[in-house]
């Protein structure tokens, strides 16, 4: 038997992935099983467990593969937005309409906001999830600090509140954005209208 090249296993990988995110969309996180992801991608058990453990393992490689560079990308944006109004809700569209057109990261975040119906205390994957989504908050508490000192938010509001409340409806809006029988929320129609609702009434100029 010919020995697996580097190139081999990463294809392998891939195919793995690729049949999780669709497995996890098409009928849940919960409901799917290793012996499904391997069966979806043509591979053997044994292929699978070479590369995965168990399925949080899958969760978090399906994170780094399509949306861990995306992520980072937008915590450091967000962290150097100095204040500037303007730029700020410039940046926010920008980057929701880039995050809509990716499909790989959208694939991701269903089954980030989605997909993942129940998870056990305490876990590896709660506990990369829960860094992944605290660094967002900081980023967002950060800018919203900056527009503070900056005067383009009411100076008598706590801008942690700000950014908590921003984050909550950003979120929501993603959430129902991504739900299957939605029928009220389309970012890629609507998404600048219902970013301005939020962000003209709060933020100058």
């Amino acid at each position: 038997m010919a020995r697996k090249t580097k190139a081999d296993a990463q294809k392998t990988l891939n195919q793995l992935l690729d049949a999780a995110a669709w497995l996890f969309q098409t009928q849940g996180v919960n409901e799917t099983t290793l012996n499904h992801i391997a069966s979806r991608a043509g591979v053997t058990r044994g292929a699978l467990y070479w590369h995965f453990a168990n399925k949080d393992a899958v969760i978090m490689a399906l994170w780094q593969r399509d949306a861990a560079a995306p992520h980072a990308s937008i915590v450091k944006t967000l962290n150097n937005t100095r204040g500037n109004g303007r730029e700020f809700k410039q940046l926010i569209k920008s980057q929701l309409g880039a995050t809509l057109n990716d499909a790989a990261l959208m694939q991701a975040l269903r089954m980030i906001l989605l997909g993942v119906e129940r998870l056990e205390n305490d876990s590896e994957l709660q506990s990369f999830l829960a860094s992944r989504h605290q660094q967002m908050r900081d980023s967002f508490k950060t800018a919203f600090k900056q527009l503070h000192a900056a005067g383009k938010v009411p100076t008598d509001t706590n801008p942690e509140a700000l950014a908590t409340s921003f984050w909550a409806y950003l979120k929501g809006l993603l959430q129902l954005h991504l739900e299957p029988y939605n029928q009220d929320v389309d970012l890629l129609r609507d998404g600048d209208v219902l970013l301005d609702i939020w962000l003209n009434s709060i933020i100058s100029d």
